[in-house]
């Protein structure tokens, strides 16, 4: 008697257990983002939202910075505008960086590349800023806490006696 009702009782578990339907919700949004925006430490002290700095040495040449689609990958090239945020960026542009202003996801990816160049400006000191912020396009927004990256340039030290 004692091995049926075990017997019935596992039974019962199972089968109402097994049947459960699970109802999850799924985001059928789309946003960009700046892959160092996620995986980076937030600098203390900047607006929301939050970002990163990576700093650079103006010998680099160029940076790649990927951009994420998170998102179902599209069939078609999809064109992200960026713009450089006035306020917390002191360099200038022509002559401390360059960037185009938009970078291309392209079709049946997830990822886009955001290059900007930055010319040697030779030893005279310092550091100088470029705060990035992903735009989007009419179809993709950026997200809201991942859309801003600062790089931050250093430049080294003159000679002594110069």
């Amino acid at each position: 008697m004692k091995k049926i009702l075990a017997l019935l009782s596992f039974a019962l578990v199972f089968a109402f257990s097994s049947c459960i339907e699970q109802n999850y919700v799924t985001w059928q949004g789309a946003v960009v983002e700046f892959q160092d925006a996620v995986v980076r430490t937030p600098v203390a002290g900047t607006a929301n939202p939050a970002y990163p700095r990576i700093t650079v040495a103006n010998t680099v040449g160029s940076i790649n910075l990927q951009v994420n689609l998170v998102a179902a990958q599209r069939t078609s090239d999809e064109t992200i505008t960026y713009k450089v945020v006035p306020e917390g960026t002191t360099a200038v542009a022509g002559t401390d960086f360059a960037v185009s202003g938009s970078l291309v996801i392209p079709a049946n990816s997830s990822f886009g590349t955001l290059t900007m160049n930055i010319p040697n400006t030779g030893a005279i000191g310092g550091a100088v800023d470029v705060l990035l912020e992903l735009e989007g396009n009419a179809q993709i927004p950026a997200s809201q806490n991942y859309k801003r990256v600062q790089i931050r340039i250093t430049r080294p030290n003159p000679p002594a006696g110069s």
